[in-house]
């Protein structure tokens, strides 16, 4: 197992059998995934991460938390896996911009008090967020409410930057008003809009997951990685960085809990 891979956990967890009749466990998949330190491989591959989560889960419902108008699954790959697709979303006006054949379901996720959080309660499989965690006000909150959510052994996977790397504690510190000019500079884009940020438990450290499982998960990894691509004159930071494991300086982290 890499030293780069943080875990805690409480009991074993299940297997699957995979395409080549190899039996494959969760923990086994955590770790193969904790030998890729760049950022630019967690992009690239978090689409086949959150696919093969469902197939280890053996999935038949899961939800996006913070999908937005900007789902990650396309209709056709939802097909193809076989599930049903739930999306989530503060804002009923971005779900109403998504042309995905999706359940909606109109709720914060920081909310202790969502009527559509016990509506669905026990039903997900599988959980998952793209770059939305930093914009949740109350962590706490958003994983009691995962854990409600999650159906027994259900697993939840979000993909979220960290605090304490250069770009997003700059975010964190700038009034909401120049943050917004700032990213919408950089990105060149104005088509979405820009949500506060407040980086509520966005880093990596074994506080952190202690955190987790004092909420009554069985298991929580946290998988750092390296590197961003809003800037580059601290790449030598982000490279020595890498290189001695400081995960305090990672950009991005895979935060995975399991019910």
């Amino acid at each position: 197992m890499s030293t780069k891979q943080a875990v805690s956990e409480r009991q074993p967890d299940r297997a699957t059998v995979d395409q080549t009749g190899l039996q494959t466990s969760l923990p086994d998949y955590v770790a193969s995934l904790a030998l890729n330190h760049s950022s630019y491989w967690a992009f690239s591959n978090y689409k086949s991460v959150v696919t093969e989560l469902s197939r280890i889960r053996h999935a038949g419902t899961i939800m996006e938390i913070g999908a937005g108008r900007s789902p990650l699954f396309e209709d056709g790959e939802i097909a193809r896996m076989g599930v049903k697709y739930i999306l989530n979303d503060i804002s009923d006006v971005e779900l109403s911009h998504s042309c995905r054949e999706a359940e909606r379901a109109h709720f914060d996720i920081a909310d202790p008090d969502a009527a559509e959080i016990e509506r669905l309660r026990g039903q997900v499989d599988l959980m998952f967020s793209y770059m939305v965690f930093e914009h949740v006000s109350d962590a706490r909150a958003s994983y009691v409410n995962i854990h409600k959510l999650l159906s027994p052994a259900g697993i939840c996977i979000n993909f979220h930057p960290t605090l304490f790397a250069l770009p997003f504690l700059i975010n964190r510190l700038l009034p909401i008003s120049a943050s917004e000019m700032l990213t919408r500079r950089i990105w060149k884009s104005e088509e979405k809009p820009k949500f506060p940020a407040y980086y509520d438990r966005c880093w990596v450290s074994r506080t952190s997951r202690d955190f987790l499982l004092s909420l009554g998960f069985s298991q929580a990894w946290q998988l750092p990685f390296w590197h961003h691509s809003y800037f580059q004159f601290d790449r030598w930071l982000n490279t020595l960085a890498e290189r001695a494991n400081w995960t305090a300086l990672a950009a991005y982290c895979f935060t995975i809990v399991v019910k």
